[in-house]
């Protein structure tokens, strides 16, 4: 049962990887579309480019940390499910990718209710994406915790658990 978690937290966490890259990817290109026949120093001087400039590479920033945490949580779970660590490291990864969940959480809920808006307007998904968003953090800290309460004993448990 364990090793199906944790190859749904690939599944998710890959989905989530892949849709971010994308969208840094295709951002940055219609970008660069955006600003085609201009010259930079021309560019430079408008105020209104300087506050899109601005509003284009947050929106990549908060789409790049993203990226890195879910990427993270793709490679720590892979490393879980296809290495077969010894129970140390075993819990040491588990309480990593409990950590890496509660991130990603934090980080989504921060980023969709208050960064976004700030740029766009109020960003609304649809059920499929909002379940996506949902459970990538939340498998991530069920495999975590199962992975630890597998490899072992309480003995330097973390404050929280």
């Amino acid at each position: 049962m364990l090793l199906v978690l944790k190859l749904l937290n690939i599944g998710v966490n890959l989905i989530v990887a892949t849709f971010m890259g994308s969208c840094i990817i295709i951002g940055f290109v219609f970008f660069l579309i955006g600003f085609q026949g201009e010259r930079l120093s021309k560019l430079a001087k408008g105020k209104q480019t300087r506050i899109d400039l601005i509003k284009i590479f947050s929106t990549l920033g908060i789409l790049a940390v993203i990226l890195l945490l879910s990427f993270e949580s793709l490679r720590t779970t892979g490393h879980l499910a296809f290495a077969s660590p010894d129970p140390e490291t075993a819990r040491q990864v588990g309480v990593k990718l409990m950590l890496l969940g509660m991130a990603q959480g934090a980080w989504f809920f921060v980023s969709l209710k208050w960064l976004l808006p700030l740029v766009f307007d109020p960003v609304n998904l649809n059920k499929k994406q909002t379940r996506v968003v949902i459970t990538a953090p939340l498998l991530n800290l069920l495999a975590g915790l199962f992975t630890f309460l597998r490899a072992g004993t309480f003995k330097d448990a973390p404050f929280w658990f």
